[in-house]
């Protein structure tokens, strides 16, 4: 404790002025507070941190406590901090970064490696001998270094948090700006360490740590403040769970708290931690507690084998149906929430969603495997509805597009798909495209129907752009993905994706479309005019809707349902997991990636396999 520490950081205040006097993203900001609405319903969006309630009620009280204020861009500083360690050639490296970014920044650009996010420094890495490492002493200094080493990087922002000061933004134009800590992004670990409290207490609200499921109120600093002053150590640690010995590094600066500040992160709270660390842990308990480690163990090597993508189509047919609406529950609330506009109905079905999930969890505790729920982790889910409100979503996706093709002749083309009757469906495809009344293509005789026989051009990929339904901003949400159509993959076989296909564009979901399997993207021209088109073939669904994983099923149809359609109707990548449950004898050991869409007769049409999946098939 009496080693000297370095801390590496750069000037934040010319940092924040080159993001703000970056041209490339200056039509992506923000540079006013505001709250978006649907002009139809007049119901509320949230997207872009300034559409929050927090950037609408921070200049408001900036503005009541400085009037010179009035009339500056507020620019709210977002910090993140993660430790991390590095491979090199002397082996691991421990590294404590420190990064940041402003909320006046679109999300989209944010997450498009535009270069908003900075690295602004690294914090110190302290190591001790074992005899030391768990002593009060040596934790309580190394709280007090991590909140003081912040304190010094942050200190060059201290001034104009309260005087505004001049900036040229990327438009050329000067504008006085103010400054504001809003949001620190961290996992529950560094949570703790933020705000002062005990490990296993809730960072955001006052609901003691014995009994996370009940509501409390807010933590705020002038609380905190108050507590601190009045109560004894003991008590401050036995009922609020709070440290006084350490001073955060939020007390130098004006009108900043670090518990309205703690934003939950989606990838170690939830991901990694509600899902991960405690639900898939909780299933291999359960399995053992009812059918002894020998047989769970093998039941669990099961469902590693037919693990693809979604866990709750692995475990089904192994856990009871409370087990899987837990699962259904927990992932619809997790894609919910990592959509890239938030609504008010959106929110509604979150809230639905956990109270779902809090109610079919209960299986576990009346079967012995968790004797309490009162877990951070997952009780950070009940404060995302209010953050949304305070914070907007983040949520952005980029991509790049890559093609190949060769030129084949019709003929060559339907020996190759070992599609006799290819050039008949490819005549039935060309009268739907230039018949001009109402006729089913298939019921016209193939001697009235456009006849074709030149030569084509056939893909072996192709890329759909589109955006999420609940995303209403155009080119800004727009996600690129994918679809590969190939008779060698990598050297190791064929691959032949599943797509969704428009058949209804007038209703929502799967009632609106089809699941095929591409067989061929292929190209040509026909009285001047290109027509790009596809060889599929189709599934059927089965049902009028999800089962209780809430994914919907589909089926093989005969091996002789093809048909050709235009591409225009493809609207992105499907991704679907076989139904393990329904064919036992099947050994999935035995079954390569690329013959997984050929063993199987019923498969999941996987609505978990992104968040753009899960707004579509949902």
């Amino acid at each position: 404790m009496f080693d000297v520490y370095d801390v590496w950081y750069q000037d934040l205040c010319q940092v924040i002025h080159n993001l703000l006097g970056c041209t490339n993203i200056k039509d992506e900001m923000d540079f006013i507070p505001y709250q978006e609405f649907d002009a139809m319903n007049k119901q509320r969006h949230w997207e872009d941190f300034m559409s929050g309630d927090w950037a609408w009620e921070e200049v408001d009280k900036i503005i009541s406590v400085n009037s010179l204020t009035a009339g500056a861009t507020l620019v709210p500083i977002i910090l993140g901090s993660d430790k991390t360690t590095v491979s090199i050639a002397t082996g691991q490296t421990d590294y404590y970064p420190l990064y940041l970014s402003i909320g006046n920044v679109c999300n989209t650009t944010c997450h498009a490696h535009c270069d908003v996010v900075v690295l602004i420094g690294f914090l110190a890495m302290l190591k001790t001998c074992r005899e030391n490492a768990n002593t009060p002493a040596f934790h309580k200094f190394k709280k007090q270094l991590f909140h003081s080493s912040l304190a010094c990087i942050l200190h060059s922002l201290h001034a104009v948090m309260t005087v505004p000061e001049t900036v040229l933004f990327g438009d050329q134009y000067y504008c006085h700006v103010i400054y504001s800590f809003t949001a620190y992004i961290a996992d529950y670990e560094e949570q703790v360490l933020l705000s002062s409290i005990m490990h296993g207490w809730c960072p955001k609200c006052l609901t003691h740590q014995a009994d996370l499921e009940q509501d409390a109120l807010w933590h705020c600093h002038e609380h905190t403040e108050l507590i601190i002053k009045e109560l004894d150590l003991q008590t401050l640690w036995d009922k609020y769970g709070i440290d006084r010995t350490i001073v955060p590094f939020t007390s130098e600066f004006p009108c900043v708290d670090i518990q309205r500040m703690l934003s939950p992160d989606i990838l170690h709270q939830l991901i990694k931690g509600g899902f991960k660390d405690h639900l898939v842990d909780w299933v291999e308990k359960y399995l053992i507690h009812v059918h002894g480690r020998s047989a769970a163990e093998k039941i669990l090597d099961d469902i590693d084998r037919r693990i693809a993508a979604v866990y709750i189509a692995a475990i089904e047919g192994y856990v009871p149906e409370e087990i899987i609406l837990t699962f259904s529950s927990f992932l619809e609330f997790c894609y919910l929430v990592c959509r890239n506009v938030i609504t008010e109905p959106t929110l509604i079905t979150t809230k639905d969603a956990l109270t779902s999930f809090h109610l079919h969890h209960g299986i576990f505790h009346d079967a012995g495997v968790v004797l309490m729920f009162s877990l951070p982790q997952q009780h950070a889910m009940k404060h995302y509805p209010y953050l949304i409100h305070q914070f907007g979503t983040p949520n952005g996706l980029c991509s790049s597009i890559t093609k190949s093709k060769h030129i084949k002749a019709v003929k060559d083309l339907a020996i190759e798909l070992n599609i006799p009757q290819f050039c008949d469906i490819l005549q039935h495809f060309l009268q739907s495209q230039l018949q001009h009344d109402n006729r089913d293509p298939e019921d016209v005789p193939l001697d009235e129907c456009p006849f074709y026989d030149g030569s084509v051009n056939v893909y072996n990929s192709m890329s759909s752009t589109f955006y999420a339904p609940s995303d209403m901003s155009g080119l800004h949400g727009m996600c690129c993905k994918h679809i590969c159509c190939s008779p060698t993959w990598r050297n190791e076989g064929s691959r032949y994706d599943c797509v969704f296909v428009i058949t209804n564009p007038h209703t929502k979901g799967m009632l609106g479309l089809d699941v095929t399997r591409v067989l061929c993207f292929f190209l040509f021209k026909h009285l001047g005019t290109e027509y790009p088109c596809v060889v599929i073939c189709w599934f059927d669904c089965v049902g009028d809707g999800p089962n209780n994983t809430g994914m919907w099923v589909v089926c093989t149809c005969n091996a002789q349902d093809i048909a050709i359609i235009h591409i225009d109707t493809i609207y992105r990548a499907a991704q679907l997991i076989p139904v393990y449950a329904s064919q036992h004898g099947i050994d999935p050991v035995s079954i390569k990636p690329n013959e997984s869409y050929d063993k199987f007769q019923f498969y999941y049409v996987n609505k978990f396999a992104d968040h753009h999946a899960f707004e579509i098939v949902s």
